[in-house]
């Protein structure tokens, strides 16, 4: 897993311009959310398929997210200083965090970041946190308050702080 290292005196993280903060917190009014050409604007900006929904409390950090079609990311805080790459037909319901960074114990000043692959046909249910350099398999559901600190393999219910698998599940088609 390649990792990157953002030192403090060695030059800028990854981020957006004030503009692009600005635009994404007027995501927040109820009226601009109901004008096509705003979305379309939003949605353009930060790389999003049309096919995807945000809420109004989504946040991203940095131009880091890659997307499939039909994810639904509500009040996902996203903080993207490694690559974030989310699947297809995936779900992340209320109050979800991925975060692809920590700070390196030795020097406070230094962000250590990994990124993140999650499947496609992945169910992120409430007040999850994943973590830097996980990896979520296909057809995976994450279950409530779970903190994922390490890979999860296809195919399973995991669940737990730290987050374990659970039970293996068939999806019936």
């Amino acid at each position: 897993m390649e990792k990157i290292i953002y030192a403090i005196n060695e030059g800028k993280r990854p981020g957006f311009k004030n503009i692009e903060r600005k635009i994404l917190w007027l995501n927040k009014m109820p009226i601009l959310r109901k004008i096509n050409i705003f979305k379309k604007i939003i949605y353009k900006i930060y790389r999003i398929p049309p096919s995807t929904h945000i809420d109004t409390d989504f946040h991203l950090s940095a131009p880091n997210l890659y997307l499939g079609n039909n994810v639904g990311l509500a009040d996902t805080y996203i903080l993207a200083y490694a690559p974030i790459k989310i699947g297809n037909n995936c779900t992340f319901s209320k109050g979800n965090m991925i975060i692809t960074s920590t700070h390196d114990y030795e020097d406070f000043s230094t962000v250590i970041a990994k990124p993140i692959t999650i499947g496609n046909n992945v169910w992120i249910t409430l007040n999850v946190v994943i973590l830097q350099g996980v990896v979520i398999g296909d057809n995976t559901i994450i279950g409530a308050g779970s903190v994922v600190t390490h890979d999860i393999p296809a195919g399973v219910l995991a669940a737990g702080n730290p987050c374990r698998v659970v039970k293996k599940i068939e999806f019936k088609k």
